[in-house]
């Protein structure tokens, strides 16, 4: 039998000129692609002749499962995920799945990376991660709320710059609001807070405030909010987290 493959390819922020050239021969030599419906919508111009499998929120495991079979069949199978597939993305599952069925000897896997919300987020209000920055996921779907807030905590503490994923959704309003409560008690009200909103996508929007003046009821699920360390300022409209260069 044919050896399968599967890519992990991380799309980037959803506009096709961020995207990989890597990622755009991948997708190019698979048979297979299987992902979220609003990430599969993205490549529609490279998947025709290719068989489409789209799953909703939620079945992430159903759609690694599916990959597998694709793969033991033979197929080059791309999975797509939005932004970098190994961050918060895909990569992680497929790996797991592939370990636990036992099945690494039949099927190739090669993670493509791609440009996540912290970084084009980040370029698009300035340089607010030029210094040590860490990324945390405010949904609590698969860590405990109490976890998320325990790493909140060391991060402020330990004066990260810090960029919140998932910040606000309908289920979980408070979540936000709560995490502020926390930076609140590590960082100045002047510090500069970046919200992003559909990063280099349509209806993109880009709002730089102060920590006291940051309202968690503009943030919804599409945005990405970067916070800054003691380092970070406002100039000419844009975030700078210096670095200590002597001008």
């Amino acid at each position: 039998m044919m050896k399968g493959k599967i890519f992990v390819i991380g799309l980037g922020p959803g506009d096709p000129g961020n995207m990989t050239v890597r990622a755009y021969q991948a997708i190019e030599s698979c048979q297979v692609l299987v992902g979220y419906t609003v990430y599969i919508e993205q490549v529609r111009e490279l998947s025709q002749g290719k068989e489409i499998i789209k799953k909703g929120m939620g079945q992430e495991v159903e759609r690694g499962k599916i990959a597998l079979e694709k793969a033991l069949e033979g197929n080059t199978v791309g999975v797509v995920c939005s932004g970098d597939a190994g961050v918060y993305g895909m990569a992680g599952l497929i790996l797991e799945l592939l370990k636990d069925h036992g099945e690494r000897e039949q099927i190739s896997c090669e993670v493509i990376p791609g440009i996540t919300s912290a970084l084009s987020c980040s370029s698009l209000l300035g340089a607010p991660i030029v210094e040590d920055f860490c990324t945390i996921s405010l949904s609590d779907y698969m860590t405990p709320w109490e976890r998320i807030m325990t790493r909140l905590e060391n991060a402020c503490a330990g004066d990260f710059t810090i960029a919140l994923y998932n910040p606000r959704s309908l289920a979980r309003p408070e979540y936000l609001h709560k995490a502020m409560d926390v930076v609140k008690k590590y960082r100045h009200g002047d510090t500069p807070v970046g919200i992003v909103r559909n990063a280099y996508r349509e209806d993109q929007s880009i709002v730089i405030t102060k920590l006291t003046d940051f309202d968690p009821e503009s943030v919804d699920m599409f945005c990405t909010v970067i916070i800054g360390n003691s380092k970070t300022y406002v100039a000419h409209g844009r975030m700078i987290t210096s670095r200590g260069y002597q001008l």
